[in-house]
């Protein structure tokens, strides 16, 4: 029986979020997955696939990258020693692991090191370029082709650059020969039925908490300031695996909860806000759904896809500061139709079977 080894990225839970469909589809090709990652985002994917036989689950070496409410991209400059260094923790655990596990593909979700030299692998990323100040950006640029080089192949999870592209300038470089672009991402699927055709929204103010501590708590206790002040009921995901759902008069908060609830709710909204993370953008195109979008204070990723939304699609955005003063703007924008040409994971999925076909 061929095996793949999946790598996951435990920075936020979007990492583990959009690389769950990759795992399903090569476990629906009838291979054996090792899941390797660490933190919540092995608890995520853990639960996730507690039902599907065929999977097995390592705990690898990464960073436990910091964050801080002030100055955190200079924290997370300060930090690249540490990081350079688990590249290199990875590089050795996957050696070995290849090794005992007889592996035969890997696929790689920003884990620079979960590579081996004889074993076909693909990176899945969508930062082509490094949205970093200016005096570090030739550094930056030049690790990440460093970085890259070392898979045989990389496939981004947008369409190609062009009006369609989710991404802007975060694609807008080469950094490998053979870079395929492979579509819409994500987990999440638009309900079978018609929910919109309701007489009654159970939840009409939709947030979704995502990205690193402390600013995952700091918006969570925001969103939910924000909706105890209106009439209309709300609910918020919050990802923390294992923990218990709460109720604050007519705010509902989630932890844990299932794919079918959070798209069930993205869908009946009247309000929606959530991070400009790039597994939220991936969401809202594969549901069709407007959102207000709030940057992660510091990181310039987030920041730059905001811009790009609010120039390219006309979406609404505010900083985390608006939201604890309760200064939201009106939702608005739309995406065009040539965005939803192919279904959401399709490209992907096909690219997969060939990609293991091979």
């Amino acid at each position: 029986m061929s095996r793949i080894l999946i790598a996951v990225l435990n920075w936020g839970m979007g990492h583990a979020s959009r690389t769950l469909p990759i795992i399903e589809g090569a476990l629906d090709l009838g291979w054996e997955v090792d899941v390797a990652s660490t933190g919540d985002a092995l608890i995520w994917l853990e639960n996730r696939l507690k039902n599907r036989s065929g999977v097995t689950f390592f705990d690898k070496p990464g960073a436990a990258i910091t964050y801080s409410h002030k100055f955190t991209m200079l924290k997370l400059v300060a930090q690249t020693p540490k990081l350079l260094f688990s590249i290199s923790e990875e590089k050795t655990w996957t050696a070995k692991h290849v090794q005992a596990r007889s592996i035969t593909k890997i696929f790689s979700d920003n884990c620079l090191g979960t590579y081996d030299a004889n074993v076909p692998s693909v990176l899945l990323t969508h930062l082509l370029k490094f949205p970093v100040p200016k005096l570090f950006s030739p550094v930056a640029q030049f690790l990440i082709r460093r970085f890259a080089s070392r898979f045989s192949e990389v496939w981004v999870p947008d369409l190609p650059p062009g009006p369609t592209s989710i991404s802007g300038p975060l694609t807008s470089k080469t950094i490998h020969p053979e870079t395929k672009f492979i579509g819409i991402l994500s987990r999440l699927v638009t309900p079978s039925k018609d929910l919109t055709q309701t007489s009654t929204t159970p939840y009409p103010l939709v947030g979704i908490v995502s990205g690193p501590e402390p600013h995952r708590t700091t918006m969570e206790n925001a969103l939910r300031k924000w909706m105890q002040n209106r009439p209309e009921k709300g609910i918020i995901f919050a990802g923390k695996p294992g923990r218990s759902s709460r109720k604050d008069g007519e705010v509902f908060t989630l932890y844990d909860p299932s794919d079918v609830e959070i798209s069930d709710a993205i869908c009946t909204s009247q309000i929606l806000i959530c991070r400009s993370g790039y597994t939220s953008l991936l969401d809202l195109v594969a549901l069709k759904k407007r959102a207000i979008l709030i940057p992660t204070p510091g990181q310039m990723e987030q920041e730059v896809l905001s811009t790009v939304w609010s120039e390219k699609f006309g979406f609404a955005s505010c900083t985390q500061k608006d939201l604890n003063n309760l200064l939201i703007p009106e939702m608005s924008g739309g995406f065009p139709p040539e965005l939803f040409l192919k279904a959401p994971n399709k490209t992907a999925m096909n690219e997969l079977a060939a990609w293991l076909k091979n």
